[in-house]
C-alpha cells in the first residue's frame, strides 16, 4: 500500500509540473521585467536662411530618441536595432543606428530646401537676434509599452512657426522582442477577420463620441468613417489596443488625431494562430 501511495505522490506531482510548464509557455513573458533597456541620443542641428522677400528666417531642428540597447532575455540586439532605425526613423538600410538617428534631424532639414540657400556663415550671428520668421521641428521617440515581450516606440513630431504650433503628428511602431520582428496587423488578426475588426472600430467611435450615426459624427468633424481601416498606425495598453488617426484622415483638422481603443475581451473570436494578443491579454 505504501508504495502504490507513494507513486500516486509521484505521478500527481509530476502531472501538475507538466501542465504548469505549458501553462508558463502560453503565458506572458519576461516575468513583468521590461521587454528593452535603452539608452537616449539627443540631437540638433540649426540654420538660417534669407528669403527672395529679404526676410530672415532661421530653422532649428532637434530629436530627443530613447533605443533600444539589449532585451529581458539578453539576446543579440542588432535585428532589432536595424527594425528600429527602418521603422521608427524611417531610414533606408545602408545607415547604421547613429546615422539613422542623425539623419532624423537631417530630414526635418531638409523640409524647408524650398526655401532660399543658407546665408553667409559670417552673418549668422548677426542674423540670429534679428530672425522675423522662426521655423522648430522636434521630434521625440519613447516606449509606451515595454513588457511580455513587445515594446511599442511612440514617435511624436511636432512643427511650430513662431513658437505657435502648427502640426502635431503621433506615429506608433510595435516590435515582437523574442523573435525581433516587426508587428503588423497581421500579427494580430485573421485575414477574414480584418473587416469585423473595422465594424468593432465604427461602433466604439460612435460610443466615444454619444452619438448614434456617421451623420452626427459628420457634424463633429469626422469623415469617411465608412471606410475606417485596421491601419498599422496602434499601440498596446494593458486593457486594449488603440489605433490612432492622423490629422485630416479620419477627422478635419481641427478634431486632432481620434484615437480608438477596443478592449482584448472584445477582439478574441478574431485572433490570428500565435496573436501577439494573446501574450498579452
Amino acid at each position: 500500500m505504501k508504495i502504490n501511495f507513494f507513486s500516486i505522490v509521484i505521478l500527481l506531482s509530476f502531472t501538475m509540473l507538466v501542465g504548469s510548464c505549458g501553462k508558463t509557455g502560453k503565458g506572458k513573458t519576461g516575468d513583468g521585467k521590461p521587454a528593452v533597456t535603452l539608452k537616449t541620443q539627443q540631437l540638433n542641428d540649426k540654420s538660417t536662411f534669407k528669403l527672395s522677400n529679404g526676410e530672415r528666417c532661421t530653422i532649428v531642428a532637434d530629436a530627443t530618441i530613447d533605443y533600444p540597447v539589449s532585451t529581458w532575455n539578453n539576446m543579440a540586439v542588432d535585428s532589432l536595432q536595424r527594425l528600429f532605425a527602418a521603422y521608427v526613423l524611417e531610414s533606408g538600410d545602408s545607415l547604421s543606428l547613429q546615422d539613422a538617428m542623425r539623419q532624423v534631424v537631417a530630414n526635418s532639414m531638409h523640409q524647408y530646401d524650398f526655401m532660399d540657400e543658407p546665408m553667409d556663415e559670417n552673418e549668422t550671428e548677426e542674423v540670429d537676434e534679428f530672425s522675423t520668421l522662426t521655423y522648430a521641428t522636434s521630434t521625440r521617440i519613447t516606449p509606451i509599452y515595454n513588457k511580455n515581450g513587445v515594446v511599442t516606440f511612440e514617435r511624436v513630431d511636432v512643427v511650430k512657426k513662431n513658437s505657435k504650433v502648427t502640426s502635431v503628428t503621433h506615429r506608433y511602431y510595435s516590435f515582437d522582442v523574442e523573435t525581433q520582428t516587426f508587428i503588423d496587423v497581421n500579427r494580430l488578426f485573421r485575414d477574414d477577420a480584418v473587416a469585423d475588426v473595422c465594424q468593432l472600430l465604427k461602433q466604439q467611435l460612435l460610443k466615444q463620441n454619444n452619438v448614434t450615426g456617421n451623420e452626427q459624427l459628420n457634424d463633429l468633424g469626422y469623415f469617411n468613417v465608412e471606410n475606417i481601416t485596421v491601419s498599422r498606425n496602434f499601440y498596446f495598453e494593458d486593457n486594449g489596443v488603440t489605433w490612432s488617426y492622423l490629422p485630416n484622415e479620419l477627422a478635419v483638422e481641427a478634431v486632432g488625431e481620434p484615437k480608438i481603443t477596443i478592449p482584448y475581451g472584445e477582439l478574441g473570436d478574431f485572433l490570428c494562430d500565435n496573436s501577439i494578443i494573446e501574450r498579452l491579454n
